[in-house]
């Protein structure tokens, strides 16, 4: 029976993660490295350079049987292993961090009804199926949502109207 692949986390050598993405691409392995635009500043200019929204990681989209090729590549520390498991990555994990890199401002509308601590999904916009929970209610156009992804943790405000509840997955 053939294995379906999963995500899993990559931990590389440090400022090793582009090198890294371009040797598994090399390679033929599926993989998501999340770059973020940032200004970095010299004593002669600013310039502004992609770099890792999650330093020393790089997440690969494979099977078990694919592990070794992976920790070949040069710059592949390792696969995160938990209580001697690798840990497979949800897909709307993934899907998290490439609609946050994608996203801009959210818009502000109408309010509904939520419960802090409720699990939702964003239905509209540039942030559409993003997942996260609420962690506040504020005032009548705002809710506060706070998306996690690997352990990276991020805030957003976003108009009511966006997001719909979902139940927990399995």
């Amino acid at each position: 029976m053939p294995e379906t692949p999963e995500w899993y986390a990559v931990y590389t050598c440090s400022k090793a993660e582009k090198h890294v993405a371009t040797e598994l691409g090399k390679a033929d392995i599926e993989h998501y490295l999340p770059l973020q635009v940032t200004m970095r500043q010299w004593t002669d200019r600013k310039k502004k350079v992609l770099v890792p929204l999650i330093r020393s990681y790089v997440f690969i989209h494979v099977t078990p049987k694919d592990f070794m090729r992976v920790v070949k590549v040069w710059g592949v520390v390792r696969i995160l292993y938990f209580d001697g498991k690798p840990v497979p990555i949800p897909d709307w994990q993934i899907n998290n961090l490439k609609i946050l890199l994608g996203a801009k401002v959210p818009m502000e509308t109408d309010v509904k009804a939520f419960k802090k601590g409720r699990d939702v999904r964003i239905t509209h916009g540039v942030l559409k199926d993003l997942r996260g929970k609420i962690l506040e209610i504020k005032g009548q156009h705002k809710l506060l949502i706070s998306i996690t992804a690997l352990d990276y943790n991020l805030t957003i405000d976003i108009d009511p109207t966006f997001v719909e509840p979902v139940e927990e997955e399995k």
